[in-house]
């Protein structure tokens, strides 16, 4: 019987007798097996340490130089211990214990998983922002005396899912504008983008089909 790769996280079985030191595979696979079962990392954003101690895992940063985004792993036999890494596959999900947060792997990054009853907020500052995944979920306020203009990306660009929903809400001074970038149609509005109605206004986005979202809210752009 040849082996061959389970459903699911991928493991390895059913190898023929003998067949290419299986006892190093299903070790190795035990291992990711051990990591992923109740999966939970001490950081994702520290930087990694040059050595850790038995039973360490971090997610290693995204702007790191080498196997960014990866699952390293503190482990060997006594005496030979080193990081290993796993590179993780999408969906895959970690306990971060010093965020005390779920993440989620999804398009490339590692992206924060909606706690039902718990709104993320995120404040911007910059004078412009495109929608990203982090964003999910998410009340962006915009905080300054500046005109600042959210974007709506292509989904070519940032795959949000169908049903995805981010409130903007206005803080400070600065207008705040919907936009959408090209190909992407907003519906709710005369054209492709809208402010709102002034401080403490806000608008909810919802992604409704292929580069088709929805924006409902206080709007000061004449509704379609």
């Amino acid at each position: 019987m040849a082996e061959r790769i389970m459903p699911g996280l991928g493991l390895r079985a059913f190898y023929a007798p003998g067949q290419r030191n299986w006892g190093t595979s299903v070790s190795e696979d035990l291992r990711t097996l051990s990591v992923l079962v109740q999966a939970r990392a001490l950081s994702c954003s520290a930087a990694l340490p040059g050595s850790g101690s038995t039973g360490d895992v971090y997610i290693v940063p995204a702007d790191a130089l080498t196997n960014a985004n990866a699952l390293a792993l503190w482990d060997g036999a006594p005496g030979e211990e080193d990081w290993v890494y796993l590179t993780p596959q999408e969906g895959w999900e970690v306990w971060l214990a010093d965020e005390a947060r779920h993440v989620r792997f999804t398009a490339g990054a590692w992206v924060e998983v909606p706690r039902p009853g718990v709104v993320k907020i995120r404040t911007l500052t910059a004078t412009s922002h495109t929608l990203e995944l982090v964003d999910l979920g998410s009340i962006l306020e915009t905080t300054g005396s500046s005109a600042v203009t959210v974007t709506i990306p292509d989904e070519a660009v940032v795959p949000f899912e169908i049903g995805t929903l981010v409130n903007v809400t206005q803080v400070g001074a600065g207008i705040a504008t919907v936009a959408a970038a090209p190909g992407v149609s907003l519906n709710g509005v005369t054209g492709g983008s809208v402010a709102l109605d002034g401080q403490w206004s806000g608008a909810a986005l919802v992604k409704r089909g292929a580069d088709a979202w929805v924006i409902q809210g206080a709007l000061a752009g004449a509704v379609a």
